[in-house]
């Protein structure tokens, strides 16, 4: 982690659908969620980690490749993220993620992240 960077929590959802919504539906209310749980975007030129109340990203949705001004699918940086690939691996590590074209378990043993990554347990599961 970065000199400064606060340690967080990370979770990773996923979700199936019967139809897959549309990504910039679903990019509206992840951002309406985040300002509803008290998030203000500041943009800082020089800085690429911001402290956050909250950050609800899409990582990808299903085979979708999409690149537009608001929303990237699959996620641009997420291959390169350790905090993000290892509960992904958990829930489907045989996905086939595109543009890749590797599972989710071969691209976190590919991952050059080396920041820890650790199961938060509560107190009463010790």
């Amino acid at each position: 982690m970065a000199e400064g960077t606060p340690t967080f929590l990370n979770q990773v959802l996923l979700f199936e659908w019967n139809h897959m919504p549309n990504p910039e539906s679903l990019l509206d209310d992840l951002l309406r969620i985040e300002l509803e749980l008290g998030r203000r975007r500041h943009t800082i030129s020089n800085q690429t980690y911001q402290s956050r109340t909250i950050d609800l990203d899409l990582l990808f949705l299903g085979d979708h490749v999409q690149s537009s001004d608001r929303l990237e699918l699959p996620h641009p940086r997420m291959t390169s993220r350790k905090f993000v690939l290892a509960p992904l691996n958990e829930l489907c590590p045989d996905f086939i993620l595109q543009p890749w074209g590797q599972s989710i378990r071969d691209l976190l043993h590919a991952c050059s992240d080396e920041t820890p990554v650790r199961m938060y347990l509560t107190s009463s599961e010790e």
